[in-house]
């Protein structure tokens, strides 16, 4: 007859130590979660403030370019053009 009381107590150490691993596992997968989302909130701040400079610069090349039109309209409008012969 087996020894059903040496075979309960071999799986019962196997057991305990699959659940040891998996809680080991499971805080390191955890932490780095963590981590990553940490990560990527700060990425997420800093793409939001990249925008926000890369809009500044929009609106400034817009400006730009807007004055630099008019300046050019001023100079070759009709009344600034010299007519002598």
């Amino acid at each position: 007859m087996a020894d059903f009381k040496s075979m309960y107590y071999h799986l019962a150490g196997r057991t305990a130590t699959a659940v040891d691993v998996l809680e080991a596992t499971t805080s390191i997968m955890e932490a780095n979660a963590k981590a990553m989302e940490a990560n990527a909130k700060a990425m997420m701040t800093s793409a939001e403030s990249m925008m926000d400079s890369v809009d500044a610069l929009i609106e400034l090349k817009e400006k730009l370019k807007l004055a630099q039109q008019t300046t050019e309209d001023m100079f070759l409008s009709d009344d600034n053009i010299d007519k002598t012969p």
